[in-house]
């Protein structure tokens, strides 16, 4: 099997030296491996490359006979899992770094004009409404039962971050991790947009360093959710997110035309059943409570009436 794309933190990782592992669950579509590092995902052609995966050239992996338990082997040339060797030689690199994507990295560097606002309307018209989703935290439809429990628990969070208060922000995600349903919860997927908003606006200037908020979010999160939520959580924590989430940032924070934010919102809220949607709603919540009053006005109406 040959790797067409990979990450380019795993591919640094992997030639400091080769990884033990064995595969935490298989799919059709995706194949995790655990290891000391970390999760390292498989995913199938067509599928967004995530921090610390690899995307195949095969269309499915049933055929291959993935399963749990099976022993795995990670080096910089080949990925050798349950038996099929990935060839990594030739694969293109991409870096998923939100600060480096948007030019201009969180500790530092020369400042970067940022666009005259950051209108969360392109990503709202891609919410689908009802369902077991969160997308109620950001429009006007009734709350399911998810969004009515985190509704009255966010703002201990929006608080926390808006001070630089680390440790009571990991808290307030902590009591908030693990809600809802799917393989990542609710709560985890909006998490995860919401920490890369965060990047983002540090990287264009408009918040200072953001990491020690966003990894303590991350790993008191991680503590209080399953593995493969919580590698997602670690990795936005460290300001690293898919490429499809990455592109979605780029356009919005350099003032892309509407119609390219909003093709790009769409792809990701298609994304799983709910997982996409729940990560475009962290980012409108990120972009509401820390855009620091510099956007359209649209979101500054939405945090009256929202939250």
């Amino acid at each position: 099997m040959q790797a067409r794309t990979i990450c380019s933190r795993l591919l640094r990782l992997l030639r400091g030296g080769a990884l033990e592992g064995t595969v935490l669950s298989a799919f059709d579509h995706a194949v995790n491996v655990d290891t000391p590092a970390g999760l390292v995902s498989l995913l199938t052609g067509g599928r967004s490359l995530q921090p610390y995966a690899v995307v195949t050239g095969a269309a499915r992996f049933a055929p291959f006979g993935f399963a749990p338990g099976a022993p795995a082997r990670l080096t910089e040339r080949t990925l050798a899992v349950g038996g099929v060797a990935v060839a990594l030689e030739g694969a293109q690199e991409t870096d998923l770094s939100i600060a480096r994507a948007l030019g201009r990295a969180s500790h530092g560097g020369a400042e970067k004009e940022r666009p005259p606002s950051l209108d969360p309307a392109p990503l709202l018209s891609a919410l689908a409404p009802g369902g077991d989703g969160l997308a109620a935290l950001v429009t006007r439809e009734e709350a399911n039962v998810y969004a009515a429990f985190l509704r009255p628990r966010l703002p201990q969070l929006f608080a926390a971050v808006a001070a630089g208060e680390a440790a009571q922000a990991g808290e307030a995600a902590a009591a908030i991790a693990g809600c809802g349903v799917g393989l990542t919860p609710s709560s985890d997927d909006l998490l995860t947009g919401y920490m890369a908003m965060l990047h983002a606006l540090s990287a264009i200037g408009v918040l200072g360093d953001v990491v020690p908020v966003t990894r303590a979010i991350a790993s008191r999160a991680a503590q209080r959710t399953n593995r493969i939520s919580g590698a997602f959580l670690l990795h936005s924590g460290e300001g690293y997110v898919s490429e499809d989430v990455l592109r979605l940032l780029a356009l919005l924070c350099s003032g892309a035309d509407g119609q390219r934010v909003r093709d790009a919102a769409a792809r990701v809220a298609a994304f799983g059943s709910t997982s996409g949607s729940d990560i475009l709603t962290g980012i409108v919540l990120a972009i509401i409570h820390h855009d620091g009053g510099k956007n359209s006005g649209k979101a500054g109406n939405q945090k009256e009436r929202l939250l």
